[in-house]
């Protein structure tokens, strides 16, 4: 199988996007014959992040600010289609692959006259997303517009939609007629490599013990619309909720570029830390004891909470971010809270799952593992090409 992957991602960034672009990328060329990546190519090396077997075609953007607004006047939500049918014609892909529905826009029934099939991953359902980001009313409207018809050309068009979760798939059937919709499946997402290496001699480690001097954390970009919108509301009327409990608890805030707005509500607080660029992230993470993510717009899923429970932590997060970890939550380790009193029941119930020693980090990694692990992921990507016989 010869497999054309064509994303928008900036490869090189951290963002959750990138980091979930990276793992369909490797997956794919994982189990393709031959495949080759279509990237932005912004001069920053992507080959640590991708698969040796892919193939690299980095695409420059020579568009200027005005050129790219105007492009969105006229419908062209992504600045590369004039590229893709000369690659096709030359690479000869048995299945090409669109990473979002903004990247088969204008391109899906080009891609299918020439008899190459076609997959769409959705990362989300778009307008409940672009809901969830900073307002820009000149240029969001026109784009909100093109993106609602790529999203339902892919969903109807496309041989096969992936999503990342059960939610994004009702939604896409809800808002587009799931009588006219193509096959859709769920991928969800998984780490972007392999586990480099297992220790045999890892030291066990015991269950969490619920003390009165826990640490929380959250973590993310802190200068983000989504973070502001979602961390200093959560300050200012969950966090106040949280110490009437656990008044000698402290709480980790640790991220990329802390805006002026989130470094004065974490200054608040006595028992807030605020760590702005850690080195290492999962280090952070690994000396709390509870996972904490309050984001409560957009859609999709929530790479973040990932981070949590990659360190064994046991996860209180709002219903919007709880989103693909129903078995998570079907093990007692991830709460749910959508208002303060809701906060209030799923942080007693940790505490008590805590407290009678449920709560076993061994346990949750293994979890995490078997749902999130690189080789997971590829098995599921694997079964849903073959029943769809794309594979």
């Amino acid at each position: 199988m010869r497999v054309l992957f064509f994303t928008h991602h900036y490869l090189d960034d951290n963002s959750g996007g990138s980091f979930a672009s990276r793992a369909y990328i490797n997956a794919f060329s994982e189990i393709a014959d031959t495949c080759m990546l279509m990237y932005p190519d912004r001069g920053i090396p992507i080959s640590d992040f991708i698969h040796k077997k892919c193939i690299l075609k980095g695409i420059k953007d020579e568009h200027n600010k005005v050129q790219k607004v105007i492009d969105i006047y006229r419908g062209h939500i992504h600045r590369y289609a004039e590229v893709m049918v000369p690659q096709i014609n030359e690479f000869k892909p048995d299945v090409m692959v669109f990473d979002n529905s903004r990247t088969s826009a204008g391109m899906l029934e080009k891609v299918k006259m020439l008899g190459v099939k076609t997959v769409i991953i959705h990362h989300n359902y778009e307008m409940e997303y672009y809901r969830g980001t900073k307002p820009f009313i000149a240029w969001r409207l026109p784009f909100m517009h093109y993106m609602e018809k790529a999203e339902r050309t892919a969903v109807q068009c496309g041989d096969l939609n992936l999503t990342l979760t059960d939610e994004d798939t009702n939604l896409l059937q809800m808002h587009y007629d799931s009588s006219h919709l193509c096959k859709i499946a769920r991928l969800g997402t998984f780490e972007s490599m392999p586990e480099q290496s297992t220790r045999s001699d890892e030291v066990e480690i015991p269950p969490k013990i619920s003390k009165n001097n826990l640490c929380f954390a959250i973590t993310g970009t802190l200068g983000s619309y989504q973070t502001e919108v979602s961390l200093i509301p959560f300050l200012e009327e969950y966090y106040p909720e949280l110490l009437k409990s656990l008044p000698d608890s402290k709480l980790i805030i640790a991220g990329r570029n802390p805006s002026s707005n989130v470094i004065n509500a974490c200054a608040k607080y006595p028992s807030v830390k605020l760590m702005a660029n850690p080195k290492d992230m999962q280090v952070v993470i690994a000396n709390a004891d509870v996972y904490i993510c309050p984001t409560c717009v957009g859609g999709g899923l929530k790479l973040r909470v990932m981070d949590g429970l990659k360190a064994g932590l046991p996860v209180l997060t709002h219903a919007v971010s709880a989103r693909g970890y129903d078995e998570f939550r079907k093990a007692n380790c991830l709460f749910v809270y959508h208002d303060k009193n809701s906060f209030g029941v799923g942080l007693q119930e940790l505490l008590q799952a805590m407290k009678e020693g449920d709560l076993d980090i061994s346990s949750i990694k293994n979890t995490y593992k078997s749902i999130f692990s690189f080789e997971a992921g590829v098995h599921r990507l694997r079964k849903i090409l073959t029943e769809n016989k794309l594979f």
